[in-house]
């Protein structure tokens, strides 16, 4: 009965709050990968966050938010988070 009760909630949906932490954590590591490498860090890490903003205010961003919160489980979304790249991120969640 015990193991059923953790099943169950391992398979719970993500919530708000954590779909916009772990998209952001994609939008992170995806854009640093594209980041000018003749910037400082500091730049590096301003350009990065400037353009995250950009992909935020984009309608297909509400849709992906939309679309984590009715289908991403709990267990994709630790997955996801432990995740050192964007592939291997997008592996959590296929």
């Amino acid at each position: 009965m015990v193991s059923l009760l953790f099943l169950a909630a391992c398979d719970t949906r993500a919530t708000r709050a954590q779909c916009n932490e772990m998209l952001d954590k994609y939008l992170s590591m995806v854009l640093a990968s594209d980041a000018d490498r003749d910037l400082s860090p500091e730049q590096q890490h301003a350009a990065v966050e400037a353009r995250k903003a950009n992909k935020k205010a984009e309608p297909h961003y509400t849709r992906v938010q939309q679309q984590c919160e009715a289908e991403i489980t709990q267990r994709e979304y630790r997955c996801a988070m432990k995740a050192f790249n964007p592939e291997i991120w997008q592996a959590c969640i296929d």
